[in-house]
């Protein structure tokens, strides 16, 4: 490790023990900082992903030494809604991580099971303590601050792909090289470790930013430059080679819109017309992309290729609607069967389909195809009562956003706008699952969303207190008079007048 690292970390630690507060703020600077800085590191060693979660913790034992209440039962609706699947659903990752253990020997494969699996917990718990405390206000600053210096990040893409030879650019270990529409291209990442990672967070920067266009009252300035960053962020998306991208942003802008549509009262016909759209729009990516795991991307050689790369993009456009079909089977079905029939009922264990166990599943011959999707993943690591129970939780868990976002629509627009922006981001990343899993074992992005679960489920508690709601003070009569300057009196004062009208 570099002092350029331990400085950041020890910077960050110590910020975050003055304040668990800041921790987000500062697992967002250590996030985004850990791959370039891995690059730099001799080795590029693999534990610099982790170093987020160091920042995490500190925050998570801060809070607690504070005596914040970091239990799942502080969520309001709690154990009405959620407690009974959560426990279930805990407890059968618990015995998939056994499972793992005794089955193949492994405590790594078993810990990083665990840590994808369980990570999200804890950090829904915070953010909801984080939002109660920091309120509306506060969750769209941190919204602000990320997009901000994720965006910084993700300039690296384009700074590869003019040719910089940077050692914090490009992917770490050998690279996507993608051959297809006739020709030989790159994936590039930037400042991230992966092109996917990239991908990722260039979706959910072009998400946050819809967010906060929305979030206060819209105006047609901040929904223009709404539109045009969110374009620029797509032309960088497809240079990282990972069009999957375009599923997230798809998915989300066609779930805000429904929500919207669909709570007002005669837009339930448009609502459901745009979640069709949405639908449409969803199965038509997933058919063009194909469910492999290495895609296009723009080379740097643009001058004859060119032509023939929009005539191959063309081509293949052609035969979307023939292949719609198969190509939604062979990333939903195909490897939910496939791991049933290979690995049994039960699946093969915990961290077995999750990325960093490679080296462990090839001395244990563990063929990991079924993990390339999010039906197949589940039910290779968690079996089929891991995708009973996920299914439970998640129809309880829109049972309760449900019911309070009802509540929250009627008592305060702003809350609505960001609320319905967080359920939309996590359908968006949901529907993405269900493509390519690879990124979802990365542990910022897994503290991310559950930062964005704990937003959520705070907002119907901000918006029951007013938060962040301007209240008009109290109409003065004309007639009142106005004490002078300074004039602080030690007890209420009386007026003739009142006490005239006072009835005895």
């Amino acid at each position: 490790m570099n002092e350029i690292t331990i400085g950041i970390l020890l910077l960050a630690g110590l910020l975050t023990m003055l304040d668990w507060r800041q921790g987000l703020v500062m697992c967002v600077v250590v996030g985004i900082a850990q791959d370039p800085l891995r690059k730099l590191a001799p080795g590029q060693p693999v534990y610099y992903v982790v170093l987020v979660g160091i920042i995490f913790g500190i925050a998570w034992i801060r809070a607690a030494l504070v005596r914040v209440p970091l239990g799942p039962s502080v969520i309001r609706g709690w154990r009405q809604n959620l407690k009974a699947p959560f426990w279930l659903f805990l407890c059968l990752v618990i015995a998939q991580a056994f499972h793992t253990f005794v089955r193949y020997g492994s405590a790594t494969m078993m810990g990083i099971g665990l840590l994808v699996w369980l990570a999200p917990i804890p950090a829904v718990v915070l953010a909801y303590q984080y939002a109660s405390r920091r309120g509306v206000l506060g969750v769209r600053r941190w919204m602000l601050f990320y997009s901000v210096v994720a965006l910084i990040c993700l300039s690296g893409v384009y700074f590869e792909y003019i040719g910089l030879t940077w050692r914090t650019l490009g992917e770490i270990g050998e690279g996507q090289v993608i051959y297809d529409v006739g020709t030989v291209l790159k994936a590039h990442s930037g400042f991230f470790r992966a092109s996917e990672i990239a991908a990722w967070h260039t979706a959910t920067i072009a998400c946050f930013v819809f967010i906060l266009s929305l979030g206060k009252k819209p105006t047609l300035f901040r929904i223009l430059f709404a539109l045009g960053l969110i374009a620029l962020l797509v032309s960088l998306g497809i240079l990282t080679g990972r069009r999957k991208m375009l599923v997230e942003i798809t998915i989300f802008i066609s779930t805000y819109l429904f929500l919207v549509a669909w709570l007002q009262r005669g837009m339930a016909r448009l609502g459901m017309a745009v979640l069709l759209m949405g639908f449409v729009g969803y199965v038509g990516i997933v058919g063009f992309i194909a469910p492999d795991l290495v895609q296009n991307s723009y080379s740097k050689s643009m001058t004859v290729e060119n032509a023939q790369q929009i005539e191959g993009y063309a081509v293949r456009g052609q035969s979307v609607f023939a292949d719609l079909p198969r190509r939604v089977n062979a990333v939903g079905l195909q490897p939910l069967v496939w791991a049933v029939e290979n690995f049994g009922w039960f699946g093969a264990g915990l961290g077995t389909g999750s990325q960093g166990t490679n080296d462990i599943a090839e001395q244990h011959n563990i063929n990991r195809w079924a993990a390339e999707g999010g039906l197949g993943k589940v039910a290779m690591e968690l079996g089929i009562p891991g995708l009973l129970l996920a299914a439970w939780l998640v129809v309880a868990l829109g049972r309760h956003l449900r019911e309070q976002l009802a509540m929250v629509a009627k008592i305060s627009p702003q809350h609505m706008r960001v609320a319905y922006g967080l359920v939309a981001f996590l359908v968006a990343n949901a529907a993405t699952f269900t493509v390519a899993t690879q990124a979802y074992s990365d542990l910022f992005i897994l503290l991310i969303l559950g930062w964005c679960l704990g937003f959520l489920l705070a907002m119907p508690a901000l918006a029951a207190r007013g938060d962040g709601l301007k209240k008009k003070p109290a109409p003065r009569h004309r007639y009142d008079p106005l004490p002078p300057a300074g004039y602080r009196p030690s007890r209420p004062a009386v007026f003739p007048q009142a006490s005239a009208q006072r009835k005895p």
